[in-house]
């Protein structure tokens, strides 16, 4: 949150977000259930004190948002509020031209019970998506559903602990004792709500820190145990497993279940330069004193939970995102309505936000070549611009006019480049700005009463009569 004080010192704060702002005016405009649903939208700039704004318009602290707040009567109204915004939103980034994916999503501050993501798929997105190559299953890595990799079962081996000196890692302990990654457990410790969170996962496995903060029921994001939190709970960085370790009120211990699963593994021995080998979590941990949970990052050879196909990762920009809210606002703000029975009840409420800066800097990730941008035709700056080669010539600047005129009055959102500038350096812009049609008026196609049309997509040029160009503009934008 960006926060600012006035002269006299008093405290504000930019907005970004305004669900309590939209709450707090439908809850002194609205009193009956007659009066619902109502689904109110707003455009407009959002400030965010971003740590690293970067990427140009994907993370800067002023950016563009549109935003709309659902409220309902219960739980089905939301359902099909949510629903109406969901397929909206499909639309309208269909329309954009854009490649994308609704995923299932982790709700994270603004809270409530389900949420959506759309991702335009692009290797400079900074979020990792999953998606089924058989059924419409997708979901931000963060809340993919993993499923439980067991290992062949073994005879139980003896616990044992072995000398691994300057072996803080576990692919160093695993290049040690020439064991294979999944083999071995890896631990990470986090800070959550004040307490320490031990996550222990595969040696081949990444711990997925949404998962560990949804297992311990926390309320702000896992940060990492500082040096003097792994002390307090008697913690060696570098050298832990949860075998001999209990919870308490200040310490928890999260597995995941693969882990669970495996036998005579190697983990750390709880003191320095030492490791166990031949850990069998069910044996050698206190099961009833441990949380086990799904808390690993889908990997490649994970399937689908809803189908068992075959998983895709890629990576998203995430332009839009719909949420069901639920209460969470409408009771803190007291904001209720009667029902047929007269009595009092908290508005259910939904929330939706397509990131407006985002959306063209997706569109642009997706849309470009060395040359410049490649806009969709349906959110190009203008449809097609009018380049006539020499502007001081008075013949081609009034065949431009003429072309101009005429594409107008054909509905083409038409731009004339009349600067003086030289032929190359209008051609040089066009392509970079990337409008989808470029039409050239020359003294070489003038003569034959034509100009040149060249599509950027594609790079094909075409020469039409100069009759004829609103005509033929209209059809070629039609496949753009």
């Amino acid at each position: 949150m960006m926060r600012i004080n006035d002269r006299h010192d008093n405290e504000f704060c930019l907005g970004p977000t305004h669900e309590e702002m939209i709450t707090t005016l439908v809850k002194n405009e609205i009193n009956s259930y007659r009066q619902l649903p109502v689904n109110l939208y707003q455009i407009q700039s959002k400030f965010r004190d971003e740590r690293r704004p970067r990427y140009g318009l994907m993370r800067s602290r002023e950016f563009i948002m549109k935003d709309a707040y659902s409220f309902d009567v219960d739980e089905a109204g939301l359902d099909e509020s949510y629903k109406s915004m969901y397929d909206a939103y499909t639309r309208i980034f269909t329309r954009c031209g854009l490649t994308f994916r609704p995923v299932e999503a982790d709700s994270g501050a603004i809270g409530g019970s389900g949420t959506h993501e759309f991702m335009a798929i692009a290797e400079a997105g900074e979020a990792d998506i999953v998606y089924c190559t058989k059924c419409d299953y997708a979901a931000n890595i963060e809340i993919g559903k993993p499923g439980v990799m067991k290992q062949e079962e073994e005879a139980l081996q003896e616990l044992s602990v072995v000398d691994t000196p300057n072996a803080s890692t576990i692919e160093a302990v695993a290049e040690m004792l020439n064991l294979p990654l999944h083999k071995t457990i890896k631990a990470v410790v986090f800070s959550i709500d004040g307490k320490v969170v031990l996550a222990i996962v595969r040696g081949d496995h990444e711990v997925n820190e949404v998962a560990v903060q949804h297992a311990v029921l926390g309320s702000v994001e896992p940060e990492m145990a500082t040096p003097e939190e792994l002390e307090k709970v008697g913690l060696t960085a570098g050298f832990i497993s949860p075998v001999g370790l209990k919870q308490t009120e200040e310490f928890a211990i999260v597995v995941d279940e693969s882990v669970m699963e495996s036998y005579n593994v190697c983990g750390g021995a709880n003191k320095k330069d030492a490791h166990y080998v031949n850990i069998n979590p069910k044996r050698d941990f206190n099961v009833d004193d441990i949380i086990i949970a799904p808390i690993r990052l889908i990997t490649d050879d994970d399937v689908c939970p809803t189908c068992g196909g075959a998983l895709e990762h890629a990576k998203g920009i995430e332009v839009g995102q719909v949420f069901k809210l639920g209460t969470k606002y409408s009771e803190a703000l007291q904001a209720t309505f009667l029902d047929q029975n007269g009595r009092p009840n908290p508005m259910i409420m939904g929330c939706y936000g397509i990131g407006v800066s985002r959306t063209l800097a997706a569109a642009i990730e997706q849309y470009h070549d060395e040359n410049g941008i490649i806009w969709p035709r349906s959110i190009a700056p203008f449809e097609a611009v009018i380049v006539p080669i020499n502007a001081k010539d008075k013949a081609l600047m009034s065949t431009s006019q003429t072309i101009y005129s005429a594409l107008q009055n054909a509905g083409v959102d038409v731009l004339l480049d009349d600067r003086k500038d030289r032929a190359g350096v209008k051609f040089k812009d066009a392509d970079l700005i990337g409008y989808p049609l470029r039409i050239t008026v020359s003294k070489n196609t003038l003569e034959n009463n034509e100009v040149e049309i060249q599509i950027r997509k594609s790079g094909e040029a075409i020469t039409c009569a100069i009759d004829s160009v609103a005509t033929k503009v209209t059809e070629l934008l039609q496949d753009l």
